[in-house]
């Protein structure tokens, strides 16, 4: 995946966080239209064989068998309107985005057959049913097609004077829409509407951030200029972006320096509420627990190390181990990744 070099650019404040948005949708979403899949799923996963099943009392398919990586999830509703048509809705997109967080484990056909076996578990006998797969096949020429398009030489940056090639990222963007309109139709609005208007707007702030002609204050002078004329919900969307950011951030600098729980608590009550402060000090302490149970567990797995045991019961007895220690599948396949970077 092409990527940007913020530090390169000097850009600052909001305006750097409108360049990973835009880079993150120039790039990545070129390569596989869906956000990359968790780090914690380890790559080397082993996905079963994925199998249709039909109940026999009411002849309806029933969910088909899932890959491992999406043990304990469910995909999205495909939502309905009057008539079991299908609606028009960015839910529909996202269903299918849930299905291509497999395409690194999957071969493009068998990814093809669950979505399709997921329609019909959700939708048999409507009229939706028909109408998802039809949006489904749109989807997938889409996403073939603009990992067909050449790589924008503007997303990387890497040219002789560190700054992005604006031209470039501009018609980079104008043929992502341009191909989505053709090959989506009317659901082209509903899948990217929101992404490309935000988009436009991020490359605009960084028009306006990069401009060696003008000073800090006429910079920011202009990116507020510029945020005024946002459609209210997307204004209010950067607002609330811009103060997690700074939440993070200091989240980010009490962590360096180990503070407290309540001193964390204190901090994101003053940005984002009390109840956003409960959830991070418990996300904190929710992790702090994982790594103390991480650690017990490999002390242990050191001791099946040290057993000379063939290298397939060393690796049952260290699944059984993890098993025990992680029941939850989502927690023993990040502990699995775990193993997997540090050698084991």
């Amino acid at each position: 995946m092409p990527h940007l070099h913020l530090r390169k650019l000097g850009l600052f404040g909001a305006a750097a966080a409108a360049a990973v948005g835009l880079v993150l949708y120039l790039g990545c979403s070129a390569q596989s239209g869906v956000a990359p899949a968790s780090s914690q799923v380890s790559s080397t996963a082993q996905s079963p064989a994925i199998a249709t099943h039909f109940s026999a009392a009411v002849g309806r398919p029933v969910p088909p068998a899932q890959p491992t990586l999406f043990a304990g999830t469910s995909a999205p509703r495909l939502p309905l309107e009057a008539g079991g048509h299908l609606a028009h809705t960015h839910t529909v997109r996202d269903f299918f985005d849930y299905f291509l967080t497999a395409q690194d484990d999957l071969p493009a056909a068998a990814v093809d057959q669950l979505v399709r076996q997921a329609i019909a578990a959700q939708l048999d006998g409507t009229a939706a049913a028909a109408e998802a797969v039809a949006v489904w096949q749109r989807y997938t020429a889409y996403r073939t097609a603009l990992d067909q398009l050449p790589p924008s030489a503007g997303v990387t940056a890497d040219n002789a004077s560190n700054k992005p090639d604006f031209d470039a990222l501009q018609l980079a963007l104008e043929q992502h829409a341009t191909l989505a309109n053709r090959l989506m139709g009317a659901w082209s609005e509903v899948f990217f509407g929101d992404e490309m208007e935000r988009s436009r707007t991020d490359l605009a702030r960084l028009r306006i951030a990069s401009d060696p002609s003008l000073s800090e204050a006429e910079k920011t002078a202009r990116l507020t200029a510029l945020d005024a004329t946002l459609p209210p919900a997307q204004r209010a969307a950067r607002e609330r972006i811009q103060q997690q950011q700074a939440s993070i951030a200091a989240i980010a600098q009490l962590q360096q320096h180990n503070a407290s729980p309540d001193a964390i608590r204190a901090q994101v009550t003053q940005t984002l509420g009390a109840d956003a402060a409960q959830r991070v000090v418990q996300m904190q302490q929710d992790e702090q627990a994982w790594q103390g149970k991480y650690t017990d567990y490999t002390a242990q797995r050191g001791q099946i190390d040290k057993l000379n045991l063939s290298p397939q019961d060393h690796d049952n007895q260290v699944t059984q181990l993890r098993q025990q220690f992680f029941p939850n599948p989502g927690d023993a396949m990040r502990a699995a990744s775990l193993d997997q970077g540090s050698g084991h």
